[in-house]
């Protein structure tokens, strides 16, 4: 069987899937075939794939050697691993993905050979994979670049540090000098209304 999948953003009220239908059907003409379903699915490409309740259900009626066909790779998922994983299990339980905007996944000929088709999804894998770490390694670059040029400003990076109440170092110099008596660590923080823990933190800021 010849399934087609169609997803748009929650996010996009007036968008509607139009465009990925029309293309879905001109492909089919052109290679002489009718789709038996066209699934629709208005959620946010933020979900992943196994959360989508409509391709959930596409999934449950895919068989081996079924057809998927989708206008875009990213259809599949919300990013290029999740894409990758999803693409890895269909070809597994014998699905062949036709994803449109990718090259020699788009040739309906090249599909029909299982070998063929093979070989193809493992090399698309591989190069997926590749390029997912290239983006994951820019995205780390930029980062450091960014911090590199807040820390050159004198930006203080990381948590702020906690800072100690107006009172606390004048009312624990008191009690370091024994103004309070035999006041214990427990009274001092009930008097200074915390919990000893907190004390103990305070105690640490002060030193520092």
């Amino acid at each position: 069987m010849i399934f087609g999948y169609m997803r748009i953003s929650t996010q996009k009220e007036k968008q509607t899937t139009d465009r990925q239908r029309i293309t879905l059907e001109q492909y089919a003409a052109a290679n002489k075939f009718q789709f038996d379903e066209l699934i629709e699915e208005r959620i946010s490409g933020t979900i992943q794939a196994d959360h989508r309740p409509q391709y959930n259900n596409l999934k449950s009626k895919l068989r081996k050697d079924d057809v998927l066909i989708i206008t875009d790779i990213d259809r599949l998922g919300r990013s290029a691993d999740d894409v990758i994983m999803e693409f890895k299990k269909l070809k597994a339980d014998g699905i062949r993905v036709i994803a449109l905007d990718t090259p020699y996944l788009n040739e309906w000929e090249k599909i029909q050979d299982s070998s063929l088709y093979n070989m193809i999804a493992d090399i698309f894998i591989t190069l997926k994979a590749h390029i997912a770490q290239q983006e994951r390694e820019k995205i780390v670059a930029r980062i450091n670049q960014g911090l590199k040029v807040a820390k050159s400003k004198g930006k203080v990076l990381g948590r702020p540090k906690a800072e100690l109440p107006n009172n606390f170092i004048k009312e624990y110099d008191k009690f370091r000098k024994g103004e309070y008596g035999n006041m214990s660590a427990s009274g001092f923080a009930k008097m200074l209304g915390i919990g000893r823990s907190t004390l103990y933190k305070y105690i640490k800021l002060y030193e520092e």
